[in-house]
Parts: C-alpha cells; sequence; structure tokens
C-alpha cells in the first residue's frame, strides 16, 4: 500500500510500524460506513466520527502499544 502514496516525505515503513493503530482506526471507518448508511447521510464527517465508540479490547489493545 505504501508504494501507492505519492507523498514526497513519506519513509517507506513508516505504515507497518503503525499498524496496531491503523487496525484500530479501520474499525472506527468501518463503524462510521455503516453508521452512514444506516442513518441516510451517506457520508463520513468528523462530527459523526466523534459519535463512534471503539471497543473496549482495541482501545486497550492500542494504549498498551504506545
Amino acid at each position: 500500500m505504501e508504494d501507492t502514496l505519492r507523498l514526497h516525505h513519506h519513509t517507506p515503513g513508516t505504515l507497518a510500524k503503525l499498524h496496531l493503530y491503523l487496525r484500530q482506526r479501520t474499525g472506527v471507518i468501518r463503524a462510521a460506513a455503516i453508521s452512514a448508511i444506516l442513518d441516510g447521510s451517506e457520508r463520513i464527517t468528523r462530527r459523526q466520527l466523534h459519535t463512534i465508540h471503539v471497543d473496549h479490547a482495541s482501545e486497550t489493545a492500542y494504549r498498551t502499544s504506545t
């Protein structure tokens, strides 16, 4: 995936080091997408993201890994 990023200052391997954080955030994005479908808005906004609750196991795994 990193090879497809067109960022001039990106260091290859950075995303691999962030795998736990990215996995946790992927869950948030997925939950927000499902919410957007169910509420009919069909879009993800910052406000909506703040309403999404990350499950305890994911949050704990993230906090212990940092």
